[in-house]
């Protein structure tokens, strides 16, 4: 074996070193995926030096072990500017203990000594030991280390490092300064979350991550339903569940950057909604906690549904306890309801008048409809609302209005959107601000949809009656 042919090795066994540091995690830039030349290659490779068969061939630096390979074919063009390997079964490297920390296989490696790239392809698989005994795994369809530029590219990888997985169409990365830049696909899988972007960067070294917009994360409430392709086998394999209950995972989107210092997620102008249900909460700015699994919303928060808006300073959402809190002074207005347009009636219809005084009477207008029809406003110290049973609790110099027809006022109010069944308690005072009507209780319990209202005593009210309202029944009397 030449000298030659031992320095290219060499490098061929250090580009093999480089490469693994890019399963450490994931994010920029575009380039062109480079073509790669397989059979033409081979066909204009002049006949030079061919190892087959190498089973176990160690490689040593400074008189330690550092690869031990595992070869079908190692082909040497004439010139000695090109090297080319087939079957890769396995390639180990080896730490500074001696300890192996990097199995690696792949179908295929070209070396260009004349422009210091590797190009590996075929079935790329890696697995690595980790720091606190954690593995990675992963694969990839090709990989391209520039020895002159350092600068470590990937192409379709996909991998996972103790509970987070991965699914990345590029890869740019930087051994030397750990930076790692990801883009035209990323895909990030944690326990319960996952994120989606264009572009990701990060430094691997303070784990300091910025994911470029549009940005869409996903916290689930009990686990991350994807399992990227490489895991897929193992997951046949095993037993099949009972079907669970259906997931109604929270989404965070923006369009601004995000920002991630582990554990804590950053946002602006982030909208926030939940699978399953048709309210959306806007947010200023957004803090979202992994471990916790809360978000903080420590400035302007907007939650609405098609029935109500409300506004506060601020709130936090609590996806373990299903409550979004929002801090006062809160504003909660009830959206009027639309009327439906009237349809023209059709040119030539002659409906006999009989029919049209023959008509039943509509029914009168439920409380529920009345309230819609008009809207209405309360303001509240602080509001709860528990969004899995549709529960929403106002707390704090309640005061609640309806424009022209009644306001109040209670300690609490609890009002549950599916049996649309609102509850008053706490000094209790509502007024008629048509008639003037007034009433004090300690507590009221109105159902919407049957206009049942329960007053709970004892009670204090005072009705006000007109002069002319008297007179009318005066009139009525005597007529009788």
């Amino acid at each position: 074996m030449t000298k030659r042919w031992l320095i290219v090795l060499g490098g061929l066994m250090a580009v093999i070193a480089t490469s693994f540091t890019f399963w450490f995690l994931a994010t920029r830039g575009t380039v062109k995926k480079p073509e790669i030349q397989g059979k033409r290659n081979e066909t204009q490779l002049k006949a030079g030096m061919t190892l087959e068969g190498v089973e176990g061939l160690v490689l040593r630096r400074e008189g330690r072990k550092t690869w031990e390979l595992f070869v079908d074919v190692i082909t040497l063009d004439k010139n000695q500017t090109q090297a080319i390997a087939q079957g890769i079964r396995r390639a180990i490297y080896y730490g500074e203990r001696g300890k192996p920390l990097l199995w690696f296989s792949a179908q295929n490696l070209v070396y260009n000594a004349e422009t210091g790239e590797v190009t590996l392809t075929g079935n790329i698989q890696v697995e690595a030991r980790l720091p606190k005994g954690k593995m990675l795994v992963g694969r990839a369809t090709q990989s391209v280390w520039s020895e002159r530029k350092r600068i470590l590219e990937i192409w379709d990888g996909q991998g996972q490092v103790g509970e987070t997985r991965f699914l990345v169409r590029h890869v740019r990365y930087n051994p030397e300064t750990t930076i790692l830049e990801a883009f035209e696909q990323v895909v990030v899988f944690t326990p319960k979350a996952r994120l989606v972007c264009p572009m990701l960067r990060t430094n691997l070294t303070t784990r300091y991550l910025i994911a470029s917009p549009p940005v869409r994360l996903t916290v689930f409430e009990k686990s991350s339903p994807f399992l990227p392709v490489a895991f897929r086998k193992v997951a046949q394999n095993q037993p099949q569940k009972k079907a669970e209950k259906k997931e109604r995972p929270i989404n965070f989107q923006t369009n601004k950057p995000v920002i991630r210092k582990p554990p804590q997620w950053f946002f602006d102008d982030v909208v926030i909604t939940e699978e399953g249900e048709d309210y959306t909460i806007n947010a200023k700015r957004a803090i979202y906690d992994e471990d916790a699994d809360k978000v903080e919303i420590p400035n302007g928060i907007r939650f609405e549904d098609p029935e109500t808006i409300a506004t506060a300073p601020k709130g936090e959402v609590d996806n373990k306890q299903k409550i979004a809190i929002f801090f006062g002074p809160v504003e909660v207005i009830i959206k009027p309801k639309k009327e439906p347009e009237k349809t023209k009636p059709e040119q030539g219809g002659n409906q006999p008048a009989e029919q049209t005084e023959g008509k039943k009477q509509e029914k009168p207008e439920k409380l529920r409809e009345r309230l819609r029809k008009e809207g209405g406003k309360m303001v509240c110290d602080k509001a709860e609302y528990y969004y899995r049973e549709r529960r929403v609790v106002a707390i704090g110099n309640v005061k609640f209005e309806q424009e022209g027809r009644y306001s109040g006022r209670a300690d609490k109010a609890i009002y549950l959107t599916r049996d649309e069944i609102l509850t008053v308690e706490g000094n209790v005072v509502m007024r008629d601000l048509r008639k003037g009507h007034e009433v004090e209780c300690p507590k009221i319990v109105i159902n919407l949809q049957n206009d049942e209202v329960e007053i709970s005593p004892p009670v204090k009210g005072r009705i006000i009656v007109r002069e002319e309202e008297q007179k009318q029944q005066t009139e009525k009397k005597e007529t009788k």
